[in-house]
């Protein structure tokens, strides 16, 4: 199984995606990380995989919005439509819920068949949620 991570440059969610990573790995799977910063201008393809996952953080909590470069770099992403995929915000008091419904609109809009979603916080969540991913394939 082949998995892109889309997620944005905070610290706490690279944190967060480099855990999800290594229990990917553990599970078998292959796995490629993007950034708003590491893709720059230039498209990005999701041919190649199966499943595409986009962590991020977000702001607002009466009426959350994910950020602009993760807008971007959603709108940039060539070959999306009919993909699987799972989408999860940073954990907070307020407003996760509300971000993460925008944030499955975001990815629906593109073509993205959105199947497991949540909001992440600590490296044992991000065993559990590699758990469910592997199923998703």
């Amino acid at each position: 199984m082949r998995v892109l991570i889309m997620h944005s440059d905070d610290a706490k969610i690279e944190k967060s995606v480099v855990a999800l990573q290594r229990a990917l790995e553990q599970d078998g799977a292959k796995e490629d990380l993007i950034s708003p910063q590491v893709a720059g201008s230039s498209p990005v393809s999701a041919a190649p995989y199966g499943l595409v996952c986009v962590v991020t953080g977000y702001t607002g909590w009466w009426k959350p919005q994910i950020s602009a470069e993760m807008d971007k770099l959603l709108k940039r992403t060539m070959r999306l439509e009919g993909k699987k995929g799972a989408a999860f915000v940073l954990a907070c008091l307020l407003g996760s819920a509300k971000a993460l419904r925008v944030l499955m609109g975001h990815m629906e809009r593109q073509g993205v068949i959105v199947e497991d979603f949540g909001t992440v916080g600590s490296e044992r969540e991000m065993m559990t949620i590699a758990k469910r991913l592997s199923r998703l394939t």
